[in-house]
């Protein structure tokens, strides 16, 4: 072999090599109207030997273990020093605000990078300090800015402090389990929304109300009462911080220095004579105008606890309830200063005490930095109220309302749907029962709802309370809703008229072509119900199990109301199903949701092999922003997946006529991305062109045919007829479908015909076909 051979081998080995150490997809945000491109990444430890693993985990493991503890310490000492309650004020409300306006909201995240749970943490620091050790001098700017970057590291310390050498090197079993753990603890630390605002609200409402009295008698104020202050506290709070920042905009509109003096004099509630008296002792005459609004700026923040001030007066004016029961919950929700002084601080990251309590007490009165902090953490502070006086209740409660909220919301969405629950039926000897089952056209939807509390050894990675929580909220109802796909699937095929189970249902199984099974949980699980593929590598998911989709009742209810038309859920529930069998995404369900409106959740010629992680965190963002627009009462634009002109009139006159089997007509199409749907209709437009001018020819070509990839079953066949050659439309139709189910992968074709002479209407013939099956016709004009 020369010595040119040798090299270009070597080269080609390393190439090789680096392709096989790309691990990661990312799916960034799309900024135009075309489908994402995936970027691959490369693992950034793929170069590394194993002893050099160890020693970088290991110096990083422990370089942030002592920053963890020397930040700590510093922030500790800054309690001590400066007034907290300012200081936290002030955080707040430049780290938690994001403007708003006619258009909606701007951004889900500040632009200073702090979020709640930094607060939070600063909080339960604050009340470890007892009141009289806690500073008193004022908060100045360089505190603030030192504070907030403070609170920035130590969190990301805090999460790469657990990183030990042992990590390295570890079976594949133990890193599945070990990544699992972390994402919990990491979901845990900081992220608090389980669903938009207005959707907690309403849950809280619905599913603890039957308790009111109970606890009214018990505590002098119900879980109602409870959720009705601090949805006031929160929008008291919003008001105070806009006319804030109203009051600034006005401030630094002003051209003149001196007029801005003496207008900021008069914000603050002062006169002429305090003005000048100022600029007698400042001299602002060498000033620019914007070093003299960062002074007034910085004075006026001082002012900012004002803005979190409980007033119990106002708060009973606007929630129409009696003082005496705002103290109540305003006191049973409080913490004092020093209260928390034998907490150990380094378990505020995962177990932080203000969770159920947001409330400081404080001597000057109380303050709410964090009202929505209540919210964050309602199921469990509500249930940990109830369980006092009512724990078996509560279980029955919970089980009860999961049942009929899911219910409601299929309702709602398909009014013409038959919704069947609790229903019984045997398997041998065994007598099992399904939560719901949801019949659409010929679609079956097993719906299995888990109401089980997530423990909050789970969410800080417990291993075994994982184990168990996996089995009974995820693999359970799995196991029970493919169990109930597999007898309708026995029983259509055997046509099992007279089997009980079949007697039970308000729909003929012979007219079900599809079954779908999806679990939906009250409480989220830190997002492993939408990344089951985490689990392959643990042992724990059993062998033979089929996953489907898994989401907690916020995201099940937000997929119901964004996906307007009812074929686009029954595709993304078949997507996700698919999905969930050959690929592992990281993200959230709302993720997935986003991911949808751009591809239809179609990952075009990405491969499974070698193994990735097709990361879509970040694509919930559209309908971040519109639901939170819409819980701030601003009108914007739903959010709504790319399709084509044509194809939404095709969905639109399916339903129009309830044609047989349209919603699997609707799935078929979907099963084309944007993109592809854009270049069909013009591929149409082309070959109608051409048609004009060869039909009279024999064998001219009239036809698309659409195969689809290897994953897929279902074939498309598009033929274009005249008027004047209509009596010969079944002939073509034939031939096309034919030879659309030639490949053997392909078990079904959706043939659609169009009479080019007429406009009038999206289709003049759809059918569905299977191999070795007669043609059914479904509509024909």
């Amino acid at each position: 072999m020369s010595k040119n051979s040798k090299q270009r081998r070597e080269q080609k080995k390393k190439r090789l090599k680096k392709k096989q150490n790309k691990q990661l997809v990312n799916v960034p945000q799309k900024t135009s109207d075309s489908s994402p491109v995936f970027q691959v990444m490369d693992n950034p430890f793929a170069g590394l030997t194993p002893e050099q693993r160890k020693e970088l985990v290991s110096t990083v493991g422990k370089e942030s273990k002592k920053k963890v503890i020397d930040t700590l310490k510093s922030l500790e000492q800054t309690i001590r020093n400066y007034d907290p309650t300012t200081l936290i004020s002030i955080i707040a409300g430049y780290g938690l605000v994001v403007g708003a306006g006619d258009g909606g909201v701007v951004s889900r995240d500040s632009m200073v990078g702090v979020e709640q749970a930094h607060i939070e943490l600063l909080q339960a620091m604050i009340l470890q300090v007892p009141k009289d050790e806690i500073g008193l001098y004022p908060v100045t700017p360089d505190v603030v800015e030192k504070v907030m970057e403070q609170l920035k590291d130590v969190s990301v310390a805090f999460a790469m402090s657990r990183m030990t050498e042992s990590q390295v090197g570890q079976s594949d079993a133990e890193s599945a389990v070990s990544m699992i753990q972390e994402k919990l603890r990491g979901h845990t630390q900081m992220v608090r929304n389980w669903g938009f605002h207005s959707q907690v609200k309403t849950v809280c409402r619905e599913l603890y109300s039957s308790f009111d009295d109970l606890l009214s008698e018990k505590l002098g104020f119900s879980p109602s009462n409870v959720v009705d202050v601090f949805d006031v506290m929160i929008q008291i709070m919003e008001q105070n911080l806009s006319r804030r920042f109203e009051d600034l905009s006005q401030l630094q509109q002003v051209k003149k220095t001196s007029d801005m003096v003496l207008k900021y004099h008069e914000l603050i509630g002062q006169g002429q004579e305090e003005s000048v008296k100022f600029m007698r002792e400042i001299d602002i005459s060498r000033m620019s105008k914007m070093q003299v609004f960062a002074m007034c700026l910085a004075h006026y923040d001082l002012r900012m606890p004002d803005n979190y001030f409980v007033n119990f007066k106002e708060l009973a004016r606007k929630t129409e309830l009696d003082e005496k029961v705002i103290r109540a919950i305003v006191d049973y929700f409080s913490f004092e200063n020093g209260e928390l002084n034998k907490e150990k601080t380094i378990f505020f990251f995962l177990d932080n005490p203000v969770w159920n309590k947001p409330i400081m007490s404080t001597d000057s009165g109380y303050y709410c930095i964090l009202p929505q902090l209540f919210f964050s953490f309602a199921l469990v502070t509500l249930d940990d109220l109830v369980e006092q006086f009512d724990k078996e209740g509560l279980h029955r409660r919970r089980a009860l309302y999961l049942e009929t909220k899911i219910e409601s919301i299929v309702k709602r969405r398909f009014p013409e749907s038959h919704v069947v629950s609790g229903v019984k039926w045997h398997q041998g000897e065994n007598l099992y029962e399904t939560d719901l089952i949801a019949f659409i056209d010929s679609h079956a939807i097993i719906i299995e709802a888990k109401s089980q509390k997530i423990s909050k050894q789970a969410l800080r990675g417990a291993s075994e309370r994982v184990k168990r929580h996996l089995k009974e909220i995820l693999v359970e109802p799995g196991v029970q809703s493919h169990r109930l796909e597999l007898k309708i699937n026995e029983l259509r095929a055997s046509g099992g008229d007279s089997h009980d189970f079949v007697d039970k249902l308000p729909v003929d199984l012979n007219d079900i072509n599809k079954v779908l099974r999806v679990s939906v949980s009250l409480e989220d699980f830190a997002t492993l119900q939408s990344n089951l593929q985490l689990f392959q590598e643990t042992g724990w998911i059993p062998d033979g199990f089929v996953a489907c989709p898994s989401m907690n009742l916020a995201d099940f209810e937000t997929l119901f109301d964004f996906l307007e038309h009812p074929v686009q859920i029954i595709h993304y529930l078949l997507r996700r199903t698919e999905l969930q069998q050959t690929h592992q995404f990281t993200g959230d369900e709302l993720d997935y949701m986003g991911f949808y409106l751009t591809t239809l959740l179609n990952t075009g010629t990405l491969t499974v092999d070698p193994p990735m992680s097709i990361i879509i965190t970040d694509m919930s963002k559209p309908l971040d922003l519109y639901y939170m627009s819409k819980d701030q009462g601003i009108d914007v634009e739903k959010p709504k997946p790319k399709i084509s002109r044509w194809f939404k009139d095709i969905f639109n006159k399916l339903e129009e006529r309830a044609t047989p089997r349209w919603s699997e007509i609707g799935t078929v199409l979907n099963r084309f991305p944007p993109d592809e749907q854009i270049k069909m209709s013009r591929h149409i437009e082309d070959l109608s062109k051409i048609v004009q001018r060869t039909w009279r020819k024999e064998g001219h070509k009239n036809s698309l045919i659409y195969s689809p990839p290897e994953s897929s079953e279902y074939a498309m066949a598009i033929v274009l007829f005249k008027d004047a050659n209509r009596d010969r439309r079944y002939e073509f139709i034939e031939n096309a479908y034919l030879m659309a189910l030639e490949p053997e992968h392909v078990k079904y074709c959706l043939v659609i015909g169009i009479n080019i002479d007429r406009s009038d209407l999206p289709y003049h013939y759809i059918a569905f076909t299977e191999k070795e099956e007669d043609l059914e016709q479904l509509s024909l004009c």
